[in-house]
Formats: C-alpha cells, sequence, structure tokens
C-alpha cells in the first residue's frame, strides 16, 4: 500500500533527523551525519555551519565531537579548535577560553577572541612566544602571584596555539 509505505519513510525520517541526521534531498545524498557548529564572540558570530567532526581545547584536555554526542557544558581552554565541513574541507581557529555546549545537534563555542588561522601571522606569533618565554625567565627564583603567574601562562600557551594554527592552515 503506497499511503502504508509513505508514513512509514516519514517516521523513519523523523527519527533519523531526531538522532541528529540531515536529510539532503539532492540525487543520491539521503542522509548526511553532521551536525550545526558555531563559534560566537561577545561582537560576532564567526562561525555557524554544518559540520561531521570539531576538536577543541577544553580546561581539562582536547576534546572531540561528532553526530549523536551527549548533550555537555565544559569550559574551553586556549587552544586550536578544528572544524570539519560537510564538504570534507577543515577551518581552523585560535580561541583563548570560553565555553562550550552541545545541545542536540548543535555545538556552541562561546569565546571573548577567535581568531581563523588563515588571518594568522605566524613570525609575529614565534615573536610572540619568545616575549612570553623571556619574560617567565626574566623572572627567575623571585616569588610571584597566581595572577601574574596565570596571566604569563595563558600568554605562552596562546603563542603556541597561534604558531600551530598557521601551521596547520599553510599545510
Amino acid at each position: 500500500n503506497p499511503h502504508t509505505a509513505r508514513a512509514a519513510v516519514g517516521a523513519l525520517v523523523r527519527r533519523r533527523r531526531q538522532r541528529g541526521f540531515r536529510y539532503d534531498s539532492r540525487p543520491n545524498r539521503g542522509f548526511t551525519m553532521s551536525f550545526t557548529c558555531a563559534i560566537v564572540t561577545p561582537s560576532d558570530a564567526v562561525l555557524d555551519t554544518a559540520a561531521t567532526y570539531a576538536s577543541f581545547e577544553a580546561w581539562d584536555g582536547q576534546q572531540g565531537v561528532a553526530t549523536g554526542a551527549s548533550a555537555f557544558l565544559t569550559k574551553l581552554g586556549t587552544g586550536v579548535v578544528t572544524v570539519q565541513a560537510e564538504g570534507g574541507a577543515s577551518r581552523v581557529f585560535v580561541l583563548d577560553g570560553g565555553f562550550a555546549q552541545m545541545d542536540g545537534t548543535r555545538l556552541t563555542l562561546l569565546t571573548e577572541k577567535a581568531m581563523e588561522a588563515t588571518g594568522i601571522d605566524a613570525a609575529a606569533a614565534e615573536r610572540e612566544l619568545a616575549e612570553a618565554n623571556a619574560k617567565v625567565l626574566a623572572t627567575g627564583d623571585a616569588p610571584m602571584g597566581l595572577e601574574a603567574r596565570a596571566s604569563l601562562e595563558r600568554a605562552q600557551r596562546l603563542a603556541r596555539a597561534k604558531i600551530a594554527a598557521a601551521q596547520l592552515a599553510r599545510a
């Protein structure tokens, strides 16, 4: 019966959409495994695209997300974010802290500062790292407050992330 078959297909489509699949109506495409990935700063929506995979630096280490990931909310660290778009192309960014939230089929990365790797000057990032390392060496064995130490370590992490992102963008 054609009506029963149509109803069964409709039910299948609804179940797959609930699990994060998207239906592509182009010929021979069918369902694709993707989720929406957004990178948002206070002043701009840097990215909002369909993605098949994303990896980012969380406060406790590297974290990867694929379609169907469980809901979570975590604090971001300073580091590189790689987003693999549905077509296979990857985009690389550097984020400086913030929060990541996976809710259903949407990953949102909220951050104060996001830089796309294609706009990062590798030589300038190398100079930033050298300056941050020099500041650490200049302190020697002198006691340092926790905030001052955290600031120096953050500058080092940010410079290293910029260098890594610039190298990924060139590859």
